[in-house]
């Protein structure tokens, strides 16, 4: 977490979610970004949005004294405004975790975390940069979510599971302790994963099929 006010990039649910977070944890959300220009000058809720990412006035206070999440919901529009952020700013995006989760010892915590309420992070795991965890999901022992990876609220991701990078886990799904989801693979939602899902790939059911 952060000591400095906070900017969040993106204005969409996903985004509330992240700023109620941040006042869970007393870190104060200094506004929204969004390049959608109808939204500037709107409030959500009580925190308002400030303009686009192309006003330098306040992209600028980004790393130098403001911290910055990127709330986008799309992975690949995410994925490249970070780099922009890390490149042209210079700094990385904080973590937003909820105070409810439950974090233990990990071998790696890395940037830009989201890890929804109630959250379970159990020991030996890793977690890789900008990783989004749902809330009430369960991430056992020695389990490896490499960067980029979305898992929806609820699911378990099992002892020594590997989830490679931008894989996507729905809701309510559970991946079976060992297996592995290939990179930029997608498990449907409520699905339950028992044997290996090459890359990019798609899957869905109890047990998960390949589509």
């Amino acid at each position: 977490m952060t000591s400095l006010p906070v900017i969040i990039i993106g204005v969409n649910p996903f985004a509330l979610e992240v700023a109620h977070i941040f006042q869970k944890n007393e870190v104060v959300v200094y506004g929204f970004l969004d390049d959608d220009i109808k939204k500037k000058d709107t409030m959500i809720g009580e925190i308002p949005v400030l303009g686009t990412t192309e006003d330098d006035a306040y992209w600028g206070l980004i790393g130098k004294s403001c911290s910055v999440f990127v709330a986008l919901e799309n992975p690949t529009e995410r994925k490249k405004m970070i780099e922009l952020i890390e490149e042209d700013r210079g700094t990385k995006p904080v973590h937003a975790i909820h105070p409810s989760a439950q974090i233990a010892d990990v071998k790696s915590l890395a940037y830009g975390l989201f890890i929804g309420a109630s959250s379970i992070i159990s020991p030996e795991s890793k977690l890789g940069d900008h990783v989004i965890i749902g809330a009430g999901s369960i991430v056992e022992t020695g389990a490896i979510i490499e960067s980029y990876v979305q898992i929806g609220a609820g699911s378990v991701i099992g002892k020594e599971a590997q989830i490679d990078k931008n894989a996507f886990v729905g809701i309510h799904s559970t991946i079976v302790g060992s297996v592995k989801i290939g990179k930029g693979a997608t498990v449907g939602a409520g699905s339950v994963v028992i044997e290996n899902i090459p890359a990019s790939k798609r899957a869905f059911g109890n047990p998960a099929k390949i589509l």
